[in-house]
């Protein structure tokens, strides 16, 4: 009898230990929305200034991807004015040759007249413009009649007020226009006027007052550069422009004999 009272009194201490332990387990468990989110949960839990340090740094990131959302966009680079060209028989020609070097803007901008068209085009030509010789005239004269000189207008009060009768002397306020020079009657005249203005004015022929050997040397320096003169026609370019454009005679004193060409000629060609 005693020995069954004993053992029932061991299985009851044993019976109460493992409630003891299982209680204790139950109170040392998470709740279960803790145990669903784990480290962090459990985290939270046990330190509230990590918890706190964790919602600081998730609300300034939420803020910077918020700003970064509405801030105005970066403003584009500005694009270049596309140019379109006055249609004409020059306009490819000036829009495949003439912006191998800078913007088409540079012609709608300019304002030139024939002859400094010409040279300009010549410019660039001497300075490697891939543009055929034969294609040089055109150009010119696609130019010079889209982009000419500008003529002054008068000022909106001036519109305005009446007409009154301009003076005489007014006329010398207008845009001087370039010259036609006409060159005197000879074997060379065509050979000057086909090839010697192909690269500049015929006013620098007029205006140049050399000996045959000087209009020899010139001539020779043009087809140096390119100009079409054929070999056969040189002396009789060189022996026109002698005559006709010789040394001047307070110049020239006994020079203008030996020159080959004569007198120069005193009478200026038409303009």
């Amino acid at each position: 009898m005693g020995t069954q009272r004993h053992s029932f009194a061991r299985t009851a201490v044993l019976l109460s230990l493992l409630a003891l332990i299982l209680g204790l387990s139950i109170l040392a468990a998470p709740p279960a929305g803790m145990a669903q989110n784990g480290f962090a949960a459990r985290t939270d839990f046990a330190s509230p200034r990590l918890h706190t340090s964790f919602t600081i740094q998730a609300a300034n990131a939420a803020a910077a991807q918020d700003a970064a959302q509405t801030a105005p966009p970066a403003p584009t680079p500005a694009q270049p004015i596309k140019v379109e060209l006055p249609d004409g028989d020059g306009k490819a020609m000036a829009t495949e040759f003439c912006q191998d070097c800078h913007r088409l803007t540079n012609l709608t901008k300019s304002h030139k007249s024939k002859d400094d068209w010409s040279e300009t085009v010549q410019t660039m030509m001497d300075r490697g413009a891939r543009l055929p010789q034969e294609s040089v005239d055109t150009l010119v004269q696609y130019l010079a009649k889209n982009f000419p000189p500008k003529t002054d207008t008068p000022a909106p009060d001036a519109q305005a007020a009446p007409a009154a009768p301009a003076p005489a002397a007014s006329t010398a306020a207008a845009p001087a226009q370039a010259k036609i020079v006409e060159l005197p009657d000879g074997d060379g005249k065509a050979i000057a006027e086909e090839n010697c203005q192909a690269c500049h004015r015929l006013t620098n022929l007029v205006k140049a007052h050399k000996s045959l050997d000087e209009w020899h040397d010139t001539v020779q320096l043009m087809m140096d550069r390119g100009a079409n003169i054929q070999p056969d026609q040189v002396d009789t370019l060189v022996h026109y422009l002698a005559k006709n454009f010789g040394p001047l005679p307070a110049d020239a004193g006994t020079g203008a004999a030996s020159s080959g060409g004569g007198a120069p000629n005193t009478s200026s060609p038409a303009q």
